[in-house]
């Protein structure tokens, strides 16, 4: 290292999709889209750094519903489908495109490799196991994986503790089998987060419920084995003492009304460094020479057009310029961020006298998805901070064994999203679906006490396990999203009603079997419609949701 070296960029995207295999074929597509647009194209060149000399040293959150599909039978052959069909869709586009637009013709040409060299990759290179791609490069010390709550629920609104319990202890089961080691970091989604304390359930539907005292999260954690979380700088200014001088540039550990016996660091997200890249309107992905989003051309949905200038109406975008894009911008910008980082943690040095961290978090679909070009900036940006021995990079577990937090902060319920609290995931417009989460877990509760302990009877855990895995479909914080900002509402409230009504007839066949009652055939055929269309999450625990751990019997 040099005499003077400010500090560590500390990078950490968020992969997160809801349960979609199986479903509709929209749902499907967003798996497809992720995996051809952003997975593959990161993959791609964190091994090419690798391949350079250079380590990576980004931390990379996997949602463990996500992670599941990405392994399932299903999605490898769906998305083999998937690239060959937009081959061929590319292909009809370039005999369209031909006689009267050869510039779009071109374009049309470059989709074909593009898909092509994305299927190659994935069969060849990765053989048709993504997830294995990720461990190889943390197994080696390039990447960190983080993992996330089960189903990426809003932890605040779930209205049991055995519930957030469960999420984390199916998201750390995933994890191993998945990766073959336990998580050291959780992604708490949507950065929601509640501390300890009395809690009233804000669904007027349950108002008649009296306050309790809840868990803080950080407790969840510790008690799981899990060393540290992401909050965003906002969260972390609301934070208790107020007369701490709190910034983004420490770590902190979580306080609450009973500190773990392992204390729980916290990341806060550097506002200023984040905002130069996600938003749209003043970031980078919105420079009129990069690839417009939402234009694509007639049933195969391919780009053709650039940004052009914001807000301007899709009649009038131009077209696309892949060199303006690839060889020029792209480089401009990584520079530019480079130097912010620098600046940054040289402000904070100069300021402070110590060598600190900056950090960023990000949706992980923005680079290639949102932003096809962002795979390639963000390249140019890890390589250009490792040839820079003032600064450098490195993941989350690294940076806490490194500089361990010294301060506790309490922190306030909280979140990243709108106003920075919770009023995205619990209001008006979703409190009948936070209703029906809330009967829904009081009901596996009930279950539980009932029948953890049955568990020697294959039948009987055969539907339990089912039962826990609607509930925890349910749960997930993508369907109060899209309700609440118009987003594919009528997709998510379907989701909704079918996870619960689902769930609902899996708990009665279990309440029948359980107590000797028949159950129809029909009952059994539909049970077993759900195994198949929603087979992921092998091994639950009814037991979770009684705050106990039974033994599993093995077999069945």
């Amino acid at each position: 290292m040099s005499e003077q070296f400010f500090g560590s960029f500390v990078l950490v995207l968020h992969t997160h999709l809801p349960l979609a295999l199986k479903h509709d074929r929209m749902d499907e597509e967003w798996i497809f889209e992720g995996a051809a647009e952003t997975y593959i194209p990161l993959l791609n060149i964190f091994n090419r750094l690798v391949k350079e000399g250079i380590s990576p040293k980004v931390t990379i959150g996997l949602s463990p519903v996500l992670a599941e599909q990405l392994v399932h039978p299903h999605f490898i052959h769906g998305f083999k489908e998937y690239c060959q069909s937009k081959i061929d869709y590319a292909q009809k586009d370039e005999k369209e495109f031909e006689s009267g637009n050869p510039l779009m013709a071109e374009l049309a040409r470059g989709w074909q490799k593009f898909y092509t060299k994305t299927l190659s990759y994935f069969k060849e290179r990765y053989q048709e196991n993504l997830i294995n791609a990720f461990k190889i490069l943390q197994d080696d010390g390039h990447i960190e994986i983080m993992s996330c709550a089960a189903t990426h629920p809003y932890l605040p609104a779930l209205s049991e503790d055995t519930s957030i319990q469960a999420q984390v202890k199916m998201a750390v089961k995933s994890y191993q089998r998945l990766f073959g080691t336990a998580p050291q970091g959780m992604w708490l989604p949507e950065c929601g987060y509640r501390p300890p304390g009395q809690w009233q359930n804000p669904v007027p539907a349950r108002h008649d419920e009296p306050p309790r005292r809840r868990k803080g999260l950080e407790e969840f954690l510790s008690e799981n084995g899990i060393a540290y979380f992401v909050v965003d700088d906002h969260q972390l200014q609301k934070a208790f003492p107020p007369d701490l001088n709190k910034t983004p540039f420490d770590t902190y550990f979580v306080s609450g009304a009973q500190i773990p016996k392992q204390p729980v660091t916290i990341f806060a997200r550097d506002t200023g460094l984040s905002v130069q890249v996600w938003r749209h309107q003043v970031g980078y992905p919105g420079d009129g020479v990069y690839l417009d989003f939402h234009k694509k051309h007639a049933a195969g949905r391919l780009r053709y057009w650039k940004i052009t200038a914001a807000d301007l109406d899709l009649a009038y975008k131009q077209i696309y310029y892949p060199d303006d894009a690839l060889k020029y911008r792209v480089p401009e910008h990584a520079g530019h961020y480079k130097w912010l980082i620098k600046e940054s943690l040289k402000a904070n040095f100069y300021n402070t006298g110590r060598a600190k961290l900056a950090m960023t978090a990000f949706d992980t679909e923005l680079f290639g998805h949102w932003w096809f070009e962002g795979p390639l900036w963000l390249y140019n940006v890890i390589k250009w901070i490792n040839q820079d021995p003032e600064i450098d990079m490195c993941t989350c577990r690294e940076y806490v064994k490194r500089d361990p937090a010294f301060n506790f902060v309490a922190l306030p319920e909280s979140s990243w999203g709108n106003h920075f609290d919770s009023s995205t995931w619990i209001n008006p417009e979703v409190y009948w679906v936070l209703d029906r989460v809330h009967q829904a877990e009081h009901e596996i509760k009930r279950l539980a006490e009932e029948f953890a302990f049955h568990q020697d009877d294959a039948t009987l855990r055969r539907i339990l396990d089912h039962a826990v895995r609607e509930l925890l479909f349910l749960q997930a914080s993508d369907w109060e999203f899209m309700i609440t900002n118009w987003s594919t509402r009528d997709h998510a409230e379907r989701r909704v009603v079918e996870h619960f009504e689902d769930f609902k007839r899996v708990v009665k066949m279990a309440w029948d079997y359980g107590h000797g009652r028949p159950v129809p055939q029909s009952d059994w055929d539909y049970l077993s419609s759900l195994e198949y269309c929603r087979e992921i999450f092998p091994d639950p625990d009814i037991a979770w949701y009684a705050g106990l751990q039974a033994p599993r019997v093995s077999g069945g």
